[in-house]
């Protein structure tokens, strides 16, 4: 079969990841430090226990990233910006997170345990497995590099999923002999899964000829999203649409859990200009952890437009792409202009999605002055859930000096993804406000390969010089029997031992 270009597959791109309004990097630099509060219970769990904080409340918070070897943003002849496609035949990728949260809060108890509650809008999108040849030629049929030349087992895989959830942690020590001190906590959610969209490309063979046109031997193609969006306009319905979506449901939203080990400082108090001596914020020389978070996956049903190929149209003949797709506006009229040149097959019934699961192993250390050093991985364990789709997050290493007070900081991260992503971050904190980005590229490069800024509005009081540094419980241990004070030794009568 014929057609003129690939408008198609640009658009199959557009609607993954169009419709995604608003996590890859997260609060990057920020995130694993002790003063992050409730902020960095998200990638450990175990932050709860023995905070620096008596309480600290997240009014607002937000998180976007956005990184890709496919296009830049740069500006236009006209003044505006754009995007500019890059050409290369290494296999692309392109990945994109968002979160908006707030009303958040993380309360220290007694004993140095804590809990934290938080509620949090996340998005999530990847592309991978995309090969060069349908970003470099997309209408560029008739550049003589491309004409007479044949191409095999081309694909693309794109998964786009938003949610909303509120999660529940607990920590505490599980053992402090003054030198050695080991935490650990949980965290249990609850979400609703508001959409999801997904594209595969599994295979598609082609040759394009001396006039530019493209003959398509083989196209092995499925493309749905889930059936909560059937209502609205864009997909196959009349309502307009609605940010965040109306969801499925409320239903388990996956399991944190984490580990940390610190060795505590011994090192003198900080003291004021008057030379009495303060409690420290952070007590520990060195810190190592492990988190794995995000445990778990959604069940959604298919869209009523969700389809599968069965093969070419053997009726089908030379179509002009630019014209059909040019009309499209809904999922369901992209599939109708699919059916002209393909077989298409109904796909129905129920799929799931993992969540973006990941090991995270962190390294912290504190050279006393308010200097620390972060080593930060991330390594994707999405592939371990039986899930028919999924969202991740790339594998990634992150070194992040920062100088900081539990008054303000400052934060540097040099951050790498094994999809060949390198960033340098910068971000500031003082007193309630945090601002941050994960790419100084995102302020001034001016063709922009990727995106990111992160912000947080904080209430918190530290507790290492409160008069009371926990919010609940009693600071008393043991039985009834333990707690009496026994008699004094003058007061005891000769037939009294004890």
């Amino acid at each position: 079969m014929i057609i003129r270009n690939l408008r198609l597959l640009a658009l199959i791109s557009l609607l993954v990841f169009g419709f995604f309004r608003v996590e890859a990097q997260r609060f990057n630099g920020f995130i694993n430090s002790d003063f992050s509060g409730v902020i960095g219970v998200r990638s450990q769990p175990a932050s709860v226990a023995n905070s620096p904080y008596k309480f600290d409340f997240s009014l607002v918070n937000g998180n976007f990233y956005l990184a890709n070897d496919i296009a830049v943003i740069a500006k236009n002849d006209e003044g505006g910006s754009g995007f500019v496609r890059q050409e290369g035949f290494q296999d692309r990728f392109a990945i994109a997170n968002a979160s908006l949260g707030g009303l958040s809060a993380l309360l220290s108890l007694s004993r140095n345990r804590g809990i934290a509650v938080q509620y949090n809008f996340r998005t999530l999108a990847n592309g991978t497995d995309i090969t060069p040849n349908f970003i470099y030629q997309l209408n560029r049929f008739n550049a003589p590099q491309f004409l007479n030349q044949s191409y095999f087992n081309e694909s693309m895989k794109l998964s786009s999923m938003a949610w909303q959830e509120v999660a529940f942690t607990y920590g505490g020590i599980l053992k402090d002999d003054g030198y050695n001190r080991w935490k650990m906590g949980l965290t249990i959610k609850a979400a609703n899964p508001t959409a999801h969209l997904w594209l595969d490309l599994a295979d598609a063979d082609y040759s394009i000829d001396g006039n530019g046109l493209l003959n398509l031997d083989r196209f092995d193609f499925s493309a749905g999203y889930s059936s909560n969006l059937n209502d609205y306009e864009q997909f196959d319905g009349n309502e307009q649409m609605r940010v965040p979506p109306k969801g499925t449901g409320l239903t388990f939203g996956g399991v944190d859990i984490g580990v940390v080990y610190e060795r505590v400082a011994y090192r003198p108090d900080p003291k004021t200009s008057s030379q009495t001596s303060l409690n420290k914020d952070i007590t520990y020389e060195f810190r190592v952890s492990a988190s794995i978070t995000d445990i778990g996956k959604f069940n959604f049903e298919h869209g009523s437009a969700a389809f599968m190929t069965s093969g070419l149209d053997p009726s089908a003949n030379s179509l002009n792409f630019e014209s059909v797709l040019n009309s499209i506006n809904s999922f369901r009229e992209f599939r109708d202009s699919l059916n002209t040149f393909l077989q298409l097959n109904d796909v129905r019934g129920e799929y799931s999605v993992s969540l973006p699961t990941a090991l995270r192993l962190n390294y912290d250390y504190n050279f006393g002055n308010n200097l620390f050093l972060n080593v930060a991985t991330v390594a994707d364990l999405s592939w371990a859930l039986p899930a028919d789709y999924r969202v991740s997050y790339a594998n990634s290493v992150t070194i992040a000096p920062r100088y900081e007070t539990g008054l303000y900081g400052l934060y540097l991260p040099v951050f790498y993804n094994f999809e060949g992503d390198t960033e340098v971050g910068l971000a500031a904190r003082y007193g309630p406000l945090t601002l941050g980005t994960h790419t100084l590229g995102t302020l001034f490069a001016s063709e922009k390969e990727s995106l990111g800024f992160f912000f947080s509005i904080n209430l918190n009081q530290l507790k290492a010089n409160a008069r009371k540094p926990y919010c609940f419980g009693s600071s008393k241990t043991g039985s009834a029997l333990v707690r009496t004070k026994r008699t004094p030794l003058y007061k005891r009568k000769k037939f009294i031992f004890f």
